[in-house]
């Protein structure tokens, strides 16, 4: 498989430009790559990807693998039928490259017409010797016109094991071809994970310039869309609201660093961070356009697509299932919450734990493992049709896990000072940064706020550290003020932004539980999933049972 491209970010649109675009050889490997220059795709630096199978997936049950349904199945299922259903051209954000010389009408097919094209050198012309200087900037000018921009190196994975066998060689090599200014030490920090999932600091000793990379173990794809998660990278970049990201490789990504520390459960309430946490999140509601992420998305899917069409002659992936058929299945588009959670539950392992809570809950049938999954379905569309009944909560782009971990402040002190009087700073003065995008998908404002209380309990689940949804609460009203980014806000607004909230209230745990009964079945980290999974679905069980009293005690009156 090849072909490595820029992923650049144009008037809102995400456009995959070849990188033989810009290189003055037609070589198949290219000597020149780069985000910056000199990225050397030599043999040593690549890991191709071999066909994965079930048995070769580090997850506990494999007969699971192949009946997820998630478009973010790359490493699996080939996209190749959903491209299939067009006229079989990607959109014009691929531009096409004639025996490896690249033209200037091709630069403005891509959607990239607005580049000064008298900067543009004509990269058929061979360079030698110090020509190669004018090629070098005539490709930074061009990118530096497109501040957001990464180099997508899909056919190149990080072997986890072998680089903390090596003192991390292959990725030092690799960060060198992408940063040729990173000679000399670079000294790499495991941050989190082990060998499944690995974040990592990587600094270089002479600059002290500090990146992060975060190295996909295998199976983490598989209830997340990795392809979504780097566009809304990109597009929060271009909005700073995110650090560049700097090059996207097959499992992992580099991406820039934010100096602060993530909260811990007990500092969400804290009157320091909480107005200003909800500022924020009102700002991502407001400023991200849900069309440009899904634009993205379907061109990433798109330019994947052609390269698997170029490979299908070599590489054929049978999906197996517990009968030893093959089989093939359509996937189906995964474009907002409810999508994920109906695909969720039509996978979720029918396990004793989720028809032990459901059948304690259920006043209607007894609940078995046999029935589970139906009841659970059931219960979902209960669940959709009575929230969009009882409130419009308008649709945004939602982070969908603001926990305390993806939370960064650079220190407690410049929080508080933007705090103080209780007045709200203005927003581009904010401190405040969001991380970690996997899971970002359009949602009801309502379950995103919703589900950002629900985190204050942590992953011990108390439940007593979640903020009552009252107007009588001043916590509450004082939240919800700064997510409307106004401390004047009169007592409709947030009385009625309160109300739509406790709606959504119960939603969190019916998410996250059937989450956690699927990772029980898929994940090696040691964690009780089933149990963690069971005590969120009794938290959406306790929730239901007080909206109903609540609403028959309004039909009495």
């Amino acid at each position: 498989m090849s072909g490595p491209v820029y992923c650049i970010l144009s008037g809102g649109a995400v456009h995959c430009v070849p990188v033989a675009a810009f290189s003055h050889t037609s070589e198949e490997t290219l000597d020149k790559l780069a985000r910056s220059p000199h990225i050397s795709l030599a043999p040593a630096l690549a890991h191709t990807l071999p066909p994965l199978s079930p048995a070769s997936l580090a997850i506990k049950r494999k007969n699971l693998l192949y009946t997820l349904n998630n478009p973010s199945l790359s490493d699996l299922e080939s996209d190749v039928s959903r491209a299939m259903l067009t006229d079989g051209k990607l959109r014009a954000g691929l531009a096409h490259v004639e025996n490896g010389i690249f033209h200037q009408k091709n630069l403005a097919s891509a959607g990239l017409a607005n580049v000064d094209a008298s900067r543009i050198i004509d990269i058929g012309t061979r360079f030698s010797g110090d020509a190669d200087d004018e090629y070098t900037a005539a490709t930074l000018a061009i990118l530096h016109d497109y501040s957001t921009h990464a180099v997508y190196l899909p056919q190149y994975s990080v072997d986890l094991k072998e680089n903390l066998d090596s003192d991390y060689t292959q990725i030092k090599t690799l960060l060198t071809k992408i940063f040729p200014a990173w000679n000399g030490p670079i000294a790499i920090k495991q941050l989190t994970g082990g060998i499944t999932n690995m974040l990592l600091s990587c600094c270089h000793e002479e600059s002290q310039q500090t990146l992060l990379m975060r190295v996909y173990g295998q199976g983490t794809n598989l209830i997340i869309d990795r392809n979504r998660e780097f566009v809304s990278h990109l597009v929060l970049n271009s909005l700073e609201l995110a650090p560049a990201v700097h090059a996207r490789f097959a499992n992992g990504l580099i991406y820039g660093y934010l100096p602060g520390r993530s909260l811990h459960p007990s500092e969400l309430s804290d009157t320091r961070f909480f107005p200003l946490i909800a500022q924020q999140l009102g700002n991502w509601h407001n400023s991200i356009n849900c069309e440009y992420i899904e634009d993205g998305v379907t061109t990433i899917r798109k330019y994947s697509a052609s390269l698997k069409t170029q490979a299908q002659a070599r590489l054929e992936i049978k999906h197996k299932h517990a009968n030893g058929e093959a089989k093939e299945r359509p996937k189906k588009s995964v474009n907002n919450i409810w999508d994920l959670i109906e695909e969720w539950i039509q996978i979720v392992p029918p396990n004793e734990a989720l028809a032990g809570v459901f059948d304690e809950n259920s006043a209607l049938q007894t609940v078995t493992q046999e029935n589970v999954r139906d009841v659970v379905m059931q219960e979902f569309k209960w669940l959709k049709k009575t929230l969009r009944l009882e409130t419009k909560s308008p649709v945004v782009v939602s982070h969908c896990d603001l926990l305390s971990g993806n939370i960064i402040i650079p220190s407690p002190e410049k929080c508080a000072e933007k705090c103080l009087s209780g007045k709200l700073p203005r927003l581009e003065e904010n401190p405040i940064q969001f991380i970690d995008y996997e899971y970002m998908l359009p949602a009801p404002r309502a379950f995103d706020i919703a589900n950002h209380f629900a985190e204050w309990q942590g992953f011990d689940c108390n439940r007593g550290a979640i903020p009552e949804p009252s107007s009588t609460n001043p916590v509450m009203v004082s939240w919800c003020k700064g997510y409307l980014n106004d401390a004047e806000a009169s007592r409709d607004q947030v009385d009625g932004l309160i109300d739509e909230i406790a709606c959504y209230y119960g939603m969190p745990g019916f998410y996250w539980g059937i989450w956690a009964m699927i990772q029980s079945e898929l994940s090696t980290i040691d964690f009780n999933y089933a149990e963690y999974g069971k005590l969120r679905l009794e938290e959406y069980w306790l929730w239901k049972k007080l909206f109903l009293s609540l609403r028959t005690s309004s039909q009495d009156e």
